[in-house]
This record gives C-alpha cells, structure tokens and sequence, in this order.
C-alpha cells in the first residue's frame, strides 16, 4: 500500500479482499494529495485490524500508570485545534514544492477567514451539522472584500481548502475524523464567457501601455496570468531563433512549448532591448506582481459594462483557435492540459453549431 502520481494525478495501491492490486485515483493537487494520504491510512489500518493487529497507541495508554493530580500529563495529539493543524498543513505544503504565493495566499485566507469562525475548535470534537453547515451557511449569506455575494464557486474553494486540511490531519494521525466528512457540494453555475476579440481590442486601447502589452502576450500566448506563468515568464524563455516561448506551469509543474507569431517576435525584440528587468512584462523596469486593477480599471474605462478577467483571454485564445478548425489535442497541448478531456470539458462546450455541423456531416440514407 501506498501513495503515488501518475500523470500529475495522486494514486493509492492496495489490495482488495481476494488479494488484488488495486489503484485508486484522487485527483491533482494539495487536495486531492490529502485525500490520498487518508484514504491509504484507512486501508493500512483496515489490514492490520484484518491481521488481529493492536495499534501501539492502545497499548501504550492501557499501560499507562495513573498519574496524580500534581503531575502534568501530556496532551493527547487528538486534541489539536483547527488553528493549530492548519499551521502543519502549511508547513507541509512549504517542505512539499508549493509554490510561495499560493502557500502565502492560503495562510492568509485561514487567518482572515477560517480560524476567525472555527481556530479554536478541537478538530476531533468537530461534527458535520454541528460546525461545519454553519461555517459553509456564514460563507453563503455574507458578503466578501467587494460587497458582493460570494459566488458558489468561492464557498466550494473554501470548503475544499478546510476539507485538505481535516485530511492531512487523518493521515498524519494527528485526528481521528474528517468534520467535513457527508458534505455535498453545490452544483456550481458555469461562468458565462462574453468577451469577444472586438472587445479585447476596446480594452487595449484605454489600457496603460504595460496592461495592453500583457494583454497582447496573455492572449497570443494563452498563459495563466498573474504571477504562475504571464508575470513569471522570463526573456530566457524566449527561443527567438526558433520562435517559441518555453512557458512553465507551476499549477501543473511542467513546461509547454508554444510558437510565436512573426509580429509578436517582432515586438518582443524591441521590447528586450528595452527591457532592465529581465521578464518580458514588467513595469517601469521592476517585475509585476499583479495586474487585475490596471486591467479592471481599462475596462471600465471602455466601458464594458459585464464581468470580464484576464483569464478570459486565454479562453478565448483556446475557443477562438478551436472554432476555426484548429486540432483539439494541439490546442490543448498549448494550454498545458495534461489530458484532453480537460480541454473539452472547459471550452469545447463553448462553441456553438458544432453539434449542428457535425450532425450535417451524416448521409442520407434514402
């Protein structure tokens, strides 16, 4: 038994009751690591109680002599709080190769926002209906930093994240239960997607010029933005001889190579001579570490007046390719997808009369 990665994905192997190699499936990232871990920990443990095994806990506390009032005695780990096993589960992320700004944006999410409502909780103590429906119902019924209703894309991260975290408890036997343990998600609606090629071009024109030139490297390239790929992305990976961009994922921690357009490459070299700073979108000659306000503020300047994210622009990178014919598992080669059912099952169901068109390719049959 044990835990491993296939394809980026987490994978237990164990065996079945008729003796069989079994290998089980959770998923990528942090998430889906610590569901991995838990649920090889319960078949380690199911084996050893299949095997007439004692756990050397039990032993150990049935031996215990009884200690008297003036002695200290030891906390058991059972009884950690919420608090202080999210303070390991960063820990653990930091030893584990995530990435410093997702590490540091999740501790402060646990700080702002969860250890407010549930820090000082004994973890082991925690029910489903008890603590975790009203944790998820405050979430739902209140507000977030711009005023707004939480999306139910946003509670679900948020339960997603606690849920990790219960867990790594599990598995590091630091807990005995998962309190999120019987949740059910809520479907999600899918975002709608409005932004057309016109629009961008509106967008770069009331744009400061180093958002228009992220936006252009953003959508010609179709990276991540912010600072996993569009804001890393360095003039070293920049292959001006062969015309390509080496983009490094670090969702996926892998690199994808994508071609350049000839005036893209153009610009990008006047650009590099110009450049002190050594990433190809930078400000003032200093990296950036973000861009959604200047971004924010371009549109509405241009006055578009529905939601729209940098992030639109690599859907539309990706629909725009596919909708005049390009090959599915080259687009999603481009995208850094690992498998090209992610690529379906984000953009293909975007393009319209694809259904229809298919379906006229049938023959007549009378």
């Amino acid at each position: 038994m044990g835990v491993y990665q296939r394809d980026g994905r987490w994978m237990v192997y164990y065996t079945d009751v008729n003796g069989s190699r079994r290998d089980k499936s959770f998923g990528r990232g942090d998430n889906a690591y610590a569901e991995a871990l838990a649920f090889d920990q319960e078949k380690k443990s199911a084996s050893k109680q299949s095997r007439g095994e004692v756990s050397s806990s039990v032993s150990i506390e049935s031996e215990q002599p009884v200690q008297s009032e003036d002695v200290p005695v030891n906390t058991s780990p059972f009884e950690i709080i919420f608090k202080d096993l999210a303070d390991k589960y960063i820990e653990h992320l930091e030893v584990s190769g995530r990435t410093e700004t997702n590490t540091k944006k999740l501790k402060k999410m646990i700080e702002n926002q969860f250890n407010p409502l549930i820090g000082d909780k004994v973890v082991n103590e925690m029910t489903y209906v008890d603590d975790m429906v009203p944790f998820i119902k405050i979430f739902q019924n209140t507000p977030g930093k711009s005023g707004k209703p939480r999306s139910q894309l946003t509670v679900n991260r948020y339960g997603d994240y606690v849920n990790a975290i219960f867990n790594f408890g599990v598995a590091m036997g630091l807990t005995k239960v998962n309190p999120m343990r019987g949740r059910r998600k809520s479907k999600e609606k899918p975002r709608e997607i409005q932004l057309t090629v016109e629009d961008i071009k509106r967008i770069m024109e009331c744009a400061e010029s180093h958002i228009r030139w992220a936006m252009e490297v953003c959508f010609n390239l179709g990276t991540r933005p912010g600072e996993s790929e569009l804001l890393a992305l360095k003039w070293e990976h920049i292959d001006f001889e062969k015309s390509v961009a080496r983009i490094y994922a670090s969702k996926t921690k892998t690199y994808r190579i994508v071609p350049i357009s000839a005036k893209l490459l153009e610009k990008m070299r006047s650009r590099m001579a110009e450049s002190t700073s050594g990433y190809v979108v930078d400000y003032r000659g200093e990296r950036i570490g973000m861009i959604r306000k200047g971004f924010r503020g371009a549109c509405q300047r241009a006055n578009i007046n529905y939601p729209v994210r940098m992030y639109d622009l690599r859907h539309l990178f990706a629909t725009t390719m596919l909708s005049k014919g390009a090959d599915l598992a080259a687009v999603s080669k481009l995208l850094g997808h690992s498998m090209i059912s992610t690529t379906t099952s984000h953009y293909y169901h975007c393009l319209e009369g694809e259904k229809e068109r298919a379906v006229s390719l049938l023959p007549e049959l009378v």
